[in-house]
């Protein structure tokens, strides 16, 4: 194994058709790291994770989607990565939420402008050997797996209304915040904004759409390089930006996609309970913050079926362009 922990990974923002049409920037963000068995001896490698999309109708919605992810793995080092995963526990994500507040209204203070101008969801992983961290507020979905079998940590939060979520800069905030631990290996993870959701979820079952993960991640098992390669990045932006993907959804896009092909076996899979998709009590604790779960989606388009678009561009052969 190297220093790694040989995972591999890639991640993009990509704008979607809406935005091009108007000329307008993408809003959303997301950003990793890496830490390296050297870098952190006592627990091996980890992998930090978060994304966020910048709420429509806010004035500097990117600006906030990029300061929450960049500030949120800020936050994991301080709060997180320095305890052993053994005794990390979901009530820390109300500190990671807080300093992704604090950093937003330093921002909103210095632009003089109102906290809702940099109004965001935000999605969060810190994947251990053994352990894994997970904190959501907001639509968008983290999803983990392995071999073919893949499902949601969280199901996306909605408003009152269609189209309608929740923001970290909420006032009530704290109390949409949802956050889980699992104590067992992740060997896949991806993280999506909602812009990917109609093609990534099965609404009808509240489950992942599992072809829509299958393709993505048997490519990047087959990347030979460990770390995040340009070339796999560059093909996922393609793919984010092509038109097999812009057919189906015209809102903003972000994926990061992560696999460890050094993992061990999970131990079990995760049960669904309520609006949550939760591990069995043994392995899992859920934050008494949840949201109901009586809350229902607004009905999207429904999930594609099993001829999902290609993962990676191909050239005129049709060969795989890594």
């Amino acid at each position: 194994m190297n220093l790694a922990g040989d995972w591999r990974y890639v991640y993009a923002s990509v704008p979607g058709v809406a935005h091009l049409s108007a000329a307008t920037e993408c809003q959303d963000a997301c950003s990793a790291r890496l830490l390296s068995s050297v870098s952190s001896p006592e627990h091996g490698p980890l992998l930090l994770l978060a994304a966020a999309d910048g709420a429509g109708s806010a004035a500097r919605a990117r600006a906030g989607a990029e300061c929450a992810c960049q500030t949120l793995l800020d936050a994991f080092v301080f709060h997180v990565v320095g305890t052993p995963p053994a005794d990390w526990h979901p009530a820390s994500a109300a500190t990671l939420l807080e300093s992704v507040r604090t950093a937003l209204e330093q921002q909103a203070s210095t632009a003089q402008l109102a906290l809702r101008d940099f109004a965001c969801t935000l999605l969060g992983a810190v994947v251990a050997a053994e352990h894994a961290f997970f904190l959501q507020i907001g639509d968008g979905a983290i999803v983990i797996g392995a071999e073919d079998r893949y499902q949601p940590v969280f199901w996306p939060q909605t408003g009152q209304y269609a189209n309608e979520t929740r923001f970290v800069t909420d006032p009530d905030a704290g109390a949409r915040l949802q956050s889980v631990i699992l104590a067992e290996p992740v060997a896949e993870i991806a993280l999506l904004t909602d812009g990917l959701q109609p093609l990534a979820l099965d609404y009808r079952h509240r489950q992942a759409h599992v072809p829509f993960f299958r393709p993505l991640f048997q490519q990047l098992r087959g990347v030979p390089e460990a770390g995040c390669p340009e070339a796999p990045a560059a093909a996922l932006e393609r793919f984010l930006g092509g038109p097999a993907v812009n057919q189906r959804t015209h809102d903003d896009k972000t994926l990061m996609l992560a696999t460890r092909l050094d993992a061990p076996a999970a131990a079990g899979d995760m049960a669904q309970t309520g609006a949550i998709e939760l591990p069995p009590p043994s392995s899992a604790t859920e934050t008494a913050a949840s949201p109901p779960a009586t809350a229902e989606l607004a009905e999207p388009a429904p999930a594609p079926d099993a001829e999902s678009p290609q993962p990676w561009p191909r050239d005129a052969d049709g060969a795989e362009v890594l």
